[in-house]
């Protein structure tokens, strides 16, 4: 099965009575802060449950328009009686859950920024029902790369969906994007889900001010609440990593398994290095099985006894949705508000190419000499890919 959906947003025109307003401080926003910044946005998603009636809303963070939400009204299309709703607050998102009527699919909000007419989308649970899915973000990703993704995913850990939140890609329209995937073979269920979002300023450093990018915790919210919550297993992993171990074990097998229902493991970057990686020549892009070095962890301690590698990845996460708790929030590098989500395991490991980009963040295409003292060929990586088939039975070398 394969499909393209679309979602139920609703926006701020330029002459509403008030815009988003950011929260962080302008000393600390640079000169793309308000092109990237999105002011207008008020819900990205608005998803029904069949059994209940109940509403979720999944919007960006409110921040100074909550108020005007809270004072305002929720209704049926038509319906004087307001349905009565609760607020929830997460890290950079908002969600408005209304205890509506069973037949709930024409909703208004009306409130001092206007009127706005909402219709939500049932859940489409049995899209992903007991399947192994492998779901990310992405924007203007070569539909090599993509192709190249899904096959490792399908053939090292036996991914048998994909679900891929597509950001306005202007490289290839939504279309050609489904039909790259869902050509793929033992692929049973491709979607894409139409996300044209800004996908919001990036922070400073790794830690810092990290509060003005809403579209991907927006994504993963509507993932998880209109699509994946009755999958088998579930992968976060963007188009530029790749997952592997050292016994060559399943991902998707291992989080089934677990005591927990989540696995969470480090990332390590891999680098192209001069007169060793291929170089494009303009028509045949970079691909995965052209890199054989990783950048070797330094290892220190902090306060003296934490065991921390300063080169690593921040971690991914695989789990199972069923045994995720309705309150924690599915996060870029863990699941906030579930403990076992923060014991990362050495189990499995992620491979981050720093070269598979588009340099939407900084320039990430810089090669440097071989250095024995810091990269090292990695056989963990060389293994998976001697797995992997990477052309399809119509003779294509993806």
């Amino acid at each position: 099965m394969s499909k393209i959906v679309q979602v139920a947003s609703v926006s701020l025109d330029e002459g509403a009575p008030l815009l988003r307003e950011p929260s962080r401080p302008a000393a600390y926003r640079d000169e793309t802060f308000e092109a990237r910044f999105d002011r207008h946005t008020l819900v990205y998603d608005a998803i029904r449950s069949p059994e209940t009636g109940q509403v979720r809303i999944v919007a960006p963070a409110l921040l100074n328009l909550l108020p005007e939400i809270q004072s305002g009204h929720f209704r049926q299309a038509g319906a004087e009686d307001d349905i009565p709703f609760s607020v929830r607050s997460l890290d950079r998102q908002t969600q408005i859950l209304l205890e509506g009527p069973a037949n709930s699919r024409h909703l208004t909000l009306d409130c001092s920024l206007g009127r706005f007419p909402i219709k939500p989308n049932d859940e489409q649970f049995d899209l992903f029902r007991d399947q192994r899915v492998v779901f990310t973000l992405s924007k203007n990703n070569r539909l090599e790369w993509i192709a190249d993704w899904v096959r490792f995913y399908r053939d090292v850990h036996g991914a048998t969906a994909v679900l891929i939140f597509d950001n306005a890609s202007t490289a290839y329209t939504a279309q050609q994007l489904l039909e790259t995937i869902a050509a793929i073979e033992g692929i049973k269920v491709a979607v894409v889900v139409e996300w044209p979002f800004r996908h919001g300023p990036p922070g400073i450093g790794s830690y810092q001010y990290w509060d003005s990018n809403f579209s991907q915790l927006g994504a993963f919210e509507v993932a998880r609440w209109r699509f994946l919550g009755k999958a088998r297993s579930v992968l976060n992993c963007d188009i530029d990593e790749l997952v592997v171990s050292r016994s060559g074990a399943s991902i998707f097998a291992a989080v089934e398994r677990s005591l927990t229902g989540v696995v969470s493991f480090f990332g390590d970057w891999v680098v192209g290095l001069d007169d060793i990686t291929p170089t494009p020549d303009g028509t045949a892009p970079i691909r995965f099985r052209d890199f054989t070095h990783v950048v070797t962890p330094k290892r220190g301690f902090r306060h003296g006894i934490i065991p921390y590698s300063p080169t690593r990845c921040r971690p991914k996460w695989a789990l199972v949705p069923s045994r995720c708790p309705a309150g924690a929030q599915w996060h870029i590098h863990t699941i906030a508000k579930w403990l076992p989500a923060r014991v990362v395991g050495r189990r499995f490991q992620f491979r981050h190419f720093r070269e598979i980009n588009f340099n939407w963040k900084y320039d990430r295409l810089g090669r440097e000499r071989f250095d024995p003292e810091r990269f090292h060929v990695d056989p963990l990586m060389q293994a998976a890919f001697a797995r992997v088939k990477w052309a399809d039975r119509s003779g294509e070398r993806s």
